[in-house]
């Protein structure tokens, strides 16, 4: 078995796995940790884009496709987020009605 075949394994996921594992940990000691409010955001942020770059690359296998995938997976990711975004106004105005509106 050459190192080609090694890193394509069974191994490798489990070490991603494990890594996954421990994340949430890191989670758990930084959500105790008597530091600022913005320090702890940041931190948690982190951890969970990394733990969810974890997912998508190994688990869901995209780390095994063409750069230019990727890439293409990601700008429309970021699009879908920001439609999404763009909704919530839409919403709020159903709630309460339209607002200065006469």
């Amino acid at each position: 078995m050459n190192a080609a075949e090694k890193q394509s394994g069974t191994g490798r996921l489990f070490v991603v796995y494990f890594c996954m594992l421990v994340i949430p940990a890191l989670e758990v000691v930084v959500a105790y940790q008597h530091i600022g409010g913005s320090q702890k955001v940041a931190a948690m942020v982190s951890l969970a884009i990394i733990e969810a770059l974890l997912g998508v690359l190994f688990f869901m296998h995209l780390a095994a496709e063409k750069p230019k995938f990727i890439l293409f997976v990601a700008v429309f990711t970021l699009f879908v987020l920001a439609t999404i975004n763009y909704g919530w106004t839409d919403s709020f105005r159903l709630l309460v009605g339209a607002p200065f509106a006469k």
